[in-house]
């Protein structure tokens, strides 16, 4: 009884053993989490700092899931070209055999009983070999392979740039946006703080039989109007942060303080000094980005493709050389006798005259693949074109909006200031007066919103034409 127990105690922990060894995960050591938050490092940014632009695009180079998963590709197009590189080498091999010959021509005797033979001859044999082969000739074969990999190697470096260019982008645009939103936030408390100040003074003046129920309604409604555009100002401001973080790979955004960053081109760039389409340097331009630079490379690689396909026509000539010991072992133990060396070198030959067409049609396969590739890029130069002259039409645009603002919110300040005056004076009533404090702020405003446009497409311009 007592066995049947063990056994019974002993059959469970060994199909946990077994099954544990058998699964397709590491077993000894593993993280049963699965992955998500926790895969993500710690967050280099302390809550309550001051994240600068250059800090952030900084941080999106090295931590963005893009860029990192660009470099992993890197290393595996670097990783593909030594395996290219490998056939250049020669290659050794060692290889050993114990194993039975039957041989049927070899009959045994016939027994004294005079029965048939029904037996075969066989002997047991026991091989180890050393080869040693390296290609001479193979049409250009290896070498079209290791400059298709070559130039898949530059390609997946030039990824890497453009994905870190596409991020920063993103980046400055998030950034911008959520800088200017906050310094409209910012306007719109100031305005809805004059506000209630205003309507204190009009309740007190209501005390003295100086002012109306309206007047004091209207400062009250347009307090109210002006406190749930702050709101809303806010709210977009959070979306805009939550965007960078997402960006950044941070955990979150409570405490994360931006500014405004240093450089201003709407400060020192007018319509004027934007660059014109015709004095661009496109052929400069165009071979500085770094999506065209990786699109050349892989229409290299698939150039070298097809030569390698090519070459599968050319007979392949290759110096070969081998080493070995033969040993019977029937006899066992063996004695120096029964062991025989044998070995040769020479040249190898391989050339298949008639293979069904399949390197032909291979070839035409490669080649096609080739001229869509031709075509895809471009159409990549067509979009990469595209791209800057709507960055610079966007800078023209902004920046002859933004003149216009500034010159209309100079005339509100102006005017807010008389109509101010009046309304001491008598001279006026509230109600004009409110109408021009509302335009005045929805030109302050306009010019936070185009100032971060200009930043936003000057920024875009750069990176589309590779200064940054």
């Amino acid at each position: 009884m007592s066995r049947v127990l063990v056994i019974l105690f002993v059959l469970p922990q060994a199909a946990c053993l077994f099954q544990a060894a058998c699964s397709p995960l590491p077993w000894r050591g593993a993280d049963p989490a699965p992955p998500g938050f926790s895969l993500t490092p710690e967050a280099p940014v302390r809550m309550g700092s001051v994240l600068t632009l250059e800090a952030a695009v900084k941080l999106a180079r090295t931590r963005n899931p893009r860029v990192v998963a660009a470099r992993f590709l890197e290393q595996q197009a670097l990783a593909a070209r030594g395996q290219q590189l490998a056939p250049a080498l020669p290659q050794v091999r060692l290889t050993g055999r114990a194993a039975r010959y039957l041989d049927p021509q070899r009959i045994a005797s016939p027994s004294a009983s005079g029965t048939s033979p029904t037996s075969v001859a066989a002997e047991d044999l026991g091989t180890w070999d050393a080869t040693v082969s390296l290609n001479l000739f193979a049409g250009g074969r290896d070498v079209w392979r290791i400059r298709m990999a070559q130039s898949l190697l530059a390609a997946s470096r030039d990824d890497v740039r453009e994905a870190q260019r596409a991020v920063t982008e993103l980046v400055v645009v998030a950034y911008c946006q959520a800088v200017w939103r906050q310094a409209v936030v910012e306007a719109l408390r100031a305005s809805a703080k004059a506000l209630a100040a205003e309507a204190a003074r009009q309740e007190a003046l209501l005390a003295r039989e100086k002012s109306s129920v309206l007047d004091v309604t209207r400062v009250r409604v347009r307090a109210a109007e002006v406190q749930d555009r702050a709101r809303e100002e806010e709210a977009l401001v959070e979306l805009a942060l939550l965007q960078l973080v997402h960006l950044l790979g941070l955990p979150s955004a409570s405490g994360i303080r931006l500014e405004t960053p240093p450089e201003d081109p709407a400060a020192t760039t007018t319509v004027a000094t934007v660059p014109d389409e015709a004095r661009l340097d496109w052929p400069g331009v165009l071979a500085r980005r770094w999506d065209l630079r990786a699109a050349r490379q892989r229409m290299y690689a698939q150039q070298a493709r097809v030569r390698a396909a090519q070459s599968e026509l050319w007979p392949q000539l290759s110096l070969a050389g081998s080493f070995g010991q033969r040993v019977d072992l029937t006899a066992w133990p063996v004695e120096d006798g029964h062991w025989r060396n044998s070995g040769y070198v020479g040249l190898e030959l391989a050339w298949s005259p008639f293979e069904g067409g399949r390197v032909h049609y291979q070839v035409q396969q490669e080649e096609a693949a080739l001229q869509a590739q031709i075509e895809g890029l471009r159409a990549l130069e067509r979009a990469a074109v595209l791209e800057i002259r709507t960055a610079l039409a966007r800078l023209r645009s902004a920046l002859a909006r933004l003149s216009t603002s500034r010159e209309s919110l100079a005339l509100a300040r102006t005017s807010l200031e008389l109509e101010r005056r009046k309304v001491e004076l008598g001279q006026s009533t509230f109600t004009d007066f409110q109408l021009i404090e509302a335009a005045q702020l929805d030109a302050q405003v306009r010019v936070l919103q185009l100032t971060a446009e200009v930043r936003i497409a000057w920024i875009q311009y750069r990176l589309a034409t590779g200064d940054l």
